[in-house]
This record gives C-alpha cells, structure tokens and sequence, in this order.
C-alpha cells in the first residue's frame, strides 16, 4: 500500500499473503486483549483473511517461501498456547506445505553451488524458519494449547526437524567473507546483511 494506505502498490497478492495477513491481525487483536483504553478490533479483517485461506494449498519450493512458512507455523503455534488461535488445521497445514517444499529443496542440488549461483536472502530466509522450526519443536513437546499430542502433528515435526542443520550450512556458507564479496550478494547487501544478522540471533524477530 501506498504510506498513506489510500492506493495499493502492487495490485496482485502473493501466494501467502492471506495467511501472514491473518496471523498478523490476529497477533495485534491478541495483544489488544483486555486493552479498556481501545475500541481497536480487527474482526472483520481476520475474518476476511480467514476465508481468503480456507482450503488453501501454500506449498512452494521457494527457500524464501518455505522460511516463510515455518516462521507462520511458530506464529500460529505461540497464539495457540497464548489467546486459543486455532483456525481448523492450519497448523498441520502449513506443516504439511513445509515438508513438501523442504523435500524438493533438499533435491535440487542448490547448497551444492557456487555464490554466484546463489541469492543469499532467499536462502537465509529458510534458515531463519528452520530456526523458528527448533523453538517450534521446544512448544510442541511442552504441550499447553499447542497440539504437543497430535499425532499427525508429532510425525510432521519429526520429519521436519531433520532439516534443521541446513540452517548452520546456509549461515556458513554466507559467512565466508569471499561469498559475500560475490557480485550477486553484493546487489542486494542490505537486506542480504539483515537477513543474515536475523538469522544468527533470531529470537527478536521469531518471538512473540
């Protein structure tokens, strides 16, 4: 949207779009919880999102994508176990999405090339939900409102967390002062540094 929020920007929608939008609304109608100083509610918004998701299929085998999702799939677990979130399924939803796109992503060779070859925020993308997979994993065994017990979930989690070093491969890679010299890492440094900086202390970005 324009900054005066009065003209979109970009008049198409991206694949997850819905979904960030009703994890979104629903994080800020949480934290307005019990606020007697606001008549901010955003009901209707989540309620629009909600039905832009239902049977929606996010699979991609976009790194950036599936980072993406597993960080959705942290946001949605922690309003479980804070405010009852639970939109029917999600969770194993955006799992399921996750262990397909994981699947062709470990197939296609991509951590095997050369930097030149390579888009370094697209990549730390996935490592920074990788990361959200690891404290995901800590929510899920501590039970709570977070379907710890659900034995769908509890076998999408252990698929899953077998990814998890592809994390410090991607962090590694980009570390080596030689492959953020690269001419591609070098047209996109800024959010290719912030995106690295996230992923080595992600706590900030992934905790609600």
């Amino acid at each position: 949207m324009s900054i005066d929020l009065s003209y979109p920007l970009v008049t198409s929608m991206g694949h997850h779009d819905p979904l960030d939008g009703l994890i979104t609304c629903s994080e800020l109608q949480a934290g307005l919880a019990g606020n007697s100083d606001t008549a901010f509610d955003l009901t209707h918004e989540i309620d629009g999102f909600a039905g832009m998701c239902r049977g929606k299929d996010w699979t991609t085998g976009d790194p950036l994508g599936i980072g993406g999702l597993l960080s959705d799939a942290l946001r949605v677990a922690q309003l479980m176990d804070k405010v009852r979130f639970s939109p029917e399924g999600l969770l194993g939803d955006i799992l399921e999405a996750c262990l397909i796109g994981l699947d062709a992503f470990s197939r296609s060779g991509l951590l095997n090339a050369p930097a030149s070859y390579r888009l370094a925020f697209r990549e730390l993308g996935l490592s920074i939900g990788l990361h959200a997979l690891e404290r995901l994993q800590g929510l899920v065994a501590g039970g709570g409102e977070v379907p710890g017990k659900d034995r769908a979930v509890g076998r999408q989690m252990e698929t899953l967390v077998k990814h998890c070093a592809v994390a410090g491969a991607i962090e590694s890679f980009w570390l080596q002062p030689a492959n953020r010299r690269a001419p591609v890492f070098m047209e996109h440094r800024d959010i290719n540094t912030v995106m690295l900086a996230t992923s080595l202390a992600p706590d900030g970005f992934l905790m609600l």
